[in-house]
């Protein structure tokens, strides 16, 4: 049965924190490219492995935080590692099979694909340790057995989120306008469902035409480039929606390289998962919203999950964090938690929780 955060985190003071706080997150790269796994400083016999998609983007990084601080909670070893890109479906498979090698007792996977990475699940399954998938889901191939493999899944609902974001563009632009889709990738579930929301919303707008639909691959650099050649074929367009926040930043680069004004008078351009980079674009008039799927708690939950199946008890099925639209008008109750995240890489350890960070996730747990 799955455990309270608030029974796991220790009491502080009320009102350290204004109810509009939410978390985002950095660019900062971990140390060896996520070439070395890292684990908590806990003297326990237990340890969890969790490996995300990559560090340069600070949506894993706030798992990763998450998960280090559940860790910390219960007393035992949270080990945290990446792969250099989110395209790399072969690497994190290796990745995996390295954590169980080294004799973990329980494995946390941020799918790079949701079709590819069952060879890790597998794997998992047959060291007899349990397998808690996050954030992406992974692709059903083992029909009615699939519980005994992947008993549990922690996420947003991304089509929900992605939908509600949209509905905020295009409600700031009057209901009329021509709307751009930047995608992640493809094989990936979230770039699925995100996109599907997107669509969903334009569908209920008779006024919004969506002029182009393109995969970006999650990166800023291959968005920058691609949000470029659709502006040669489409100089007029008034909003883009983007699958994530880096390819929102690489938008508004190319927008503006083209001499293309962005922000409230200009192209609205929307990103997802509340990373520090969008923050610091929407303060500073920029990028015009982003989605923060609370990832923090996406980290904590996971390490939780995994505890309690390690000590062989039941766990939800599906576990669905809440989402938060962050724009102009909150963006300040956002912004002191990415400062405090961006001190922080995936190989470090928490020695200290500030008042700040034990507020936060309790709060986000009470959403």
């Amino acid at each position: 049965m799955k455990k309270r955060v608030a029974k796991l985190l220790a009491l502080v003071l009320a009102g350290t924190m204004v109810m509009g706080m939410a978390a985002c997150g950095t660019e900062k790269e971990s140390s060896g490219g996520g070439s070395a796994a890292e684990e908590s400083g806990s003297d326990s016999d237990i340890t969890v492995g969790i490996v995300v998609k990559t560090a340069t983007n600070a949506h894993f990084q706030d798992i990763a935080y998450g998960a280090v601080l559940a860790g910390k909670d219960l007393g035992i070893n949270v080990r945290v590692d990446n792969t250099a890109t989110e395209s790399d479906v072969e690497g994190q498979i290796t990745k995996c099979e390295n954590m169980i090698s080294s004799g973990v007792d329980a494995l946390i996977l941020t799918a790079n694909d949701s079709d590819g990475v069952a060879n890790a699940v597998n794997a998992a399954h047959d060291a007899e340790i349990p397998f808690v998938t996050v954030d992406t889901e992974i692709t059903n191939v083992w029909g009615d057995e699939v519980k005994d493999y992947m008993p549990n899944y922690i996420g947003v609902d991304h089509t929900q989120m992605a939908y509600e974001l949209a509905k905020n563009v295009f409600d700031q632009m009057g209901g009329e306008g021509k709307v751009v889709i930047l995608r992640g990738m493809d094989a990936a579930s979230s770039s699925q469902e995100r996109t599907a929301g997107f669509e969903k919303a334009i569908e209920e707008y008779a006024g919004i035409e969506l002029v182009e639909s393109q995969s970006a691959n999650y990166d800023q650099d291959k968005a920058a480039t691609t949000m470029a050649d659709i502006v040669q074929a489409h100089p007029d367009v008034d909003a883009v929606l983007c699958c994530n926040d880096l390819m929102a930043a690489g938008a508004v680069s190319a927008l503006k390289e083209n001499d293309i004004a962005v922000g409230a008078d200009g192209v609205l351009v929307a990103g997802i998962d509340g990373n520090y980079i969008a923050l610091q674009s929407i303060e500073n008039g920029e990028i015009y919203a982003t989605a923060y799927d609370w990832s923090i708690l996406q980290g904590y939950y996971a390490v939780e999950q995994a505890y309690a199946l390690i000590n062989g008890e039941e766990v939800p099925e599906l576990t669905f964090t809440p989402d938060t639209i962050i724009t102009a008008e909150n963006v300040a109750d956002y912004l002191p938690h990415g400062e405090e995240l961006s001190n922080w890489g995936m190989s470090d350890t928490i020695d200290e929780v500030s008042d700040y960070m034990r507020s936060f996730v309790e709060m986000g747990e009470g959403l």
